[in-house]
């Protein structure tokens, strides 16, 4: 059987197959089949060369092709020829995803010279920019580049060139950032080093030399000291008495014994200073002023490159197994491949990882079913048929997408052996349903197998006792005349 003019989903048969650029295969997970079918497909080839290489059959290797399309491996290609001023192949900005023109164009200019500039030039800086200007740069291109920002849209190949730009931006800020890498980095780039010494400003004036203070002396303390008692002489007895002031007779008549020292110069000042005073508590808003200054302290930690790169990976973790308990296998997927790219060792990352990829591709096969079934109600049964085998291509255990591939196959007259196989796999899937043993009697019975056809009506009549078309199946092989 020949393949049609064009196919739905690839071209014409004379169009051009290209390979997405730095394509990481491993990621995609791609089976034998597929592998086989991209190597066919090489840098670029004409549809018609790879289904006339194949070993697979055209049929086969359509749906291998379609599935490397929908996976973004593969992309339509614009061959130019050779006396022609334009590139050879122009497959990046000929596929078809949810971005304008003139952002393809920039992520595909930027991708390609990475590799030529420096860690300044990467973040769009001068040589020697300090590192505030690198931190606002990276914040800036992060916000531009990140494959996160278009969660949800068909990036197809520019995914993977978006995350080699981010993963670039990212290795640049985190030298520049940190002293001892951008010291062995400018080493090892005598011309940045330079440009950096021209760059930075010139130092500042040393300070004038400080003049020594002068302190005034503290002007002489004068102390006051009590009247002393005059002397008494022996010739003085016999001398009437004076009349003593009042202070004086006081005095004399203490005895020398109980009579207290006159106290030192200083002591009459020292007793002047009052005795120091009880702690004063403190005041009431000290407790949040504490509690600010220790939330700064635990918000500086969590700005830590290791801490914050821990903590970054328990919330994609987090938010990937959140993701996988909503059902939404896209978030997941994307968040686990992420924390893989980060942490390639984490061995729990992986398996989630082919868990999301799965569902993923499980969810993704539902929707082609759904689309299919729209697309045959509108009599496109070609467009359908397409999408039916690119859900069994997706989701192998998919019991309804190889059953209405192999119904529909059947009804287009397509390859009998690959629909057998299809019409075959929807029975072992889900035994329980008449319709699937009916088609593959029908397919049985159009290769000759007329024993396993009967063995395969007579399921369907046993699920389906009033389907009359299995009736009468049975009834014409088993009245042959």
């Amino acid at each position: 059987m020949s393949a049609p003019n064009t196919i739905i989903g690839l071209g014409a048969l004379t169009d051009h197959l290209a390979t997405v650029p730095h394509l990481d295969a491993s990621r995609l997970q791609l089976t034998a089949e597929e592998g086989a079918v991209l190597q066919l497909v090489g840098r670029v080839e004409r549809i018609d060369q790879v289904l006339a290489r194949s070993r697979l059959g055209e049929p086969r290797t359509i749906a291998v092709l379609l599935a490397l399309r929908a996976k973004g491996a593969i992309v339509p290609a614009r061959v130019v020829p050779r006396g022609a001023p334009a590139p050879v192949v122009d497959a990046a900005l000929a596929e078809d995803v949810d971005l304008e023109p003139e952002r393809k164009r920039e992520i595909i200019e930027l991708e390609r010279s990475l590799d030529a500039m420096d860690h300044f030039a990467v973040l769009g800086l001068k040589p020697g920019a300090p590192a505030s200007e690198v931190k606002q740069a990276y914040y800036n291109a992060s916000r531009r580049f990140h494959p996160d920002r278009y969660f949800g849209k068909n990036l197809g190949s520019f995914r993977a060139r978006m995350e080699r730009i981010f993963r670039r931006l990212t290795d640049a800020h985190n030298v520049l950032m940190q002293p001892d890498k951008r010291e062995a980095y400018l080493r090892a780039n005598p011309a940045l080093a330079q440009a950096e010494r021209a760059a930075a400003p010139p130092p500042a004036p040393p300070p004038p030399p400080a003049q020594p203070l002068l302190t005034p002396e503290p002007p002489p303390v004068h102390h006051a000291s009590p009247p002393r008692p005059a002397p008494v002489t022996p010739s003085a007895a016999s001398m009437p008495p004076l009349s003593p002031s009042p202070g004086a007779s006081a005095a004399a008549s203490i005895p020398p014994a109980s009579r207290p020292l006159s106290p030192p110069p200083m002591a009459s000042a020292a007793s002047t200073i009052p005795p120091p005073s009880r702690p004063l508590s403190p005041p009431p808003g000290d407790d949040d002023a504490s509690e600010a200054r220790r939330a700064e302290r635990q918000a500086r930690l969590a700005r830590h490159p290791y801490l914050a790169r821990t903590g970054r990976l328990a919330e994609l973790i987090a938010r990937g197994k959140a993701a996988i308990a909503k059902g939404d296998w896209e978030r997941a997927y994307h968040d686990f491949h992420q924390v893989q790219t980060l942490d390639p060792k984490n061995r729990e990352v992986a398996m989630l990882l082919v868990k999301a990829r799965r569902g993923h591709d499980a969810q993704r096969a539902t929707i082609e079913v759904s689309r299919g079934r729209e697309l045959e109600r509108h009599g496109d049964t070609q467009a359908a048929m397409a999408a039916y085998r690119l859900a069994c291509s997706l989701d192998d255990q998919n019991a309804e997408a190889a059953w209405r591939a192999a119904r529909l196959g059947h009804l287009l007259g397509q390859d009998a052996a690959e629909i057998r196989v299809l019409a075959q796999r929807a029975v072992e899937l889900d035994e329980n349903k008449a319709e699937y043993h009916l088609t593959l009697g029908k397919v049985l019975l159009d290769v000759g197998s007329k024993k396993l056809a009967k063995r395969a009506f007579e399921d369907a009549a046993k699920l389906a006792p009033d389907n009359a078309e299995a009736k009468a199946s049975l009834k014409k092989l088993r009245w042959t005349f």
